[in-house]
């Protein structure tokens, strides 16, 4: 068994990005000599990760190491920046930075990793299937508007205060690390995938692509190419 460790933004992010890539693999029956860890490295901002040529970035990488039979690292951060390292920020860009810095620990070479950025925010996917989501209940009885739905357009650029739109539809509010996860665990995938969001579909294929790399023992980086590139 090879093990997939999640590196993550936050808190909120530790339960629901778990909660989301293992639906994703039970969705496809991908759990064949895989095994997703359930302990996130929660690695803060973007721009924590890319100053200093990286440094914390690969401090992180390295402390995966340390954990067994390590296959590959998805990282899963939110693209919500204005600007990353001192220049205006692009997702695919920053993503390959990333990826090309993390060759200086093995990534490529004795494990895979990908880098995936949800634009705007984490929350962002769950608008997209805010439809799939309304007049239904928390765990904890609170219910969600029934009249909730996505709004119109592109949701990759707005609601930018993606916590405080869902915040209004949510009885008694929002808070990540309360409902983030059990957010994740009641949306309808096919809801968000309906919606077209670019950064949905980068991750379902990074992940796919991790996946063949751990069981093939094919490492990759990805996003691959020169990091200069994109936008």
């Amino acid at each position: 068994m090879k093990r997939l460790v999640l590196f993550v933004e936050g808190e909120g992010e530790a339960d629901a990005v778990p909660a989301l890539v293992r639906r994703l693999l039970s969705e496809k029956g991908d759990w064949s000599g895989l095994l997703l860890d359930d302990h996130p490295f929660r690695v803060g901002s973007v721009e924590k990760l890319v100053k200093n040529d990286h440094r914390e970035w690969n401090r992180f990488l390295g402390a995966s190491l340390k954990r067994s039979e390590l296959g590959g690292v998805l990282l899963i951060l939110d693209g919500d920046a204005e600007r990353v390292g001192g220049k205006p920020f692009c997702a695919a860009q920053v993503a390959r930075s990333l990826a090309d810095a993390a060759a200086q620990v093995g990534a490529g070479h004795t494990f895979s990793v990908a880098v995936v950025f949800a634009r705007q925010e984490f929350e962002s996917w769950l608008i997209a299937g805010m439809t799939s989501l309304s007049g239904r209940s928390l765990p904890d009885g609170r219910r969600i508007n029934a009249l909730a739905k996505a709004p119109d357009g592109d949701l990759e650029r707005s609601p930018r205060d993606a916590k405080g739109w869902i915040g209004s539809l949510v009885e008694g509010g929002y808070k990540p690390t309360r409902d983030q996860a059990a957010l994740t665990r009641l949306v309808d995938l096919d809801a968000i995938r309906a919606r077209g969001l670019r950064s949905f579909r980068r991750l379902e294929s990074a992940l796919s692509a991790l996946v063949e790399a751990i069981r093939s023992n094919r490492p990759i980086a990805s996003p691959p190419g020169p990091a200069g590139s994109g936008g």
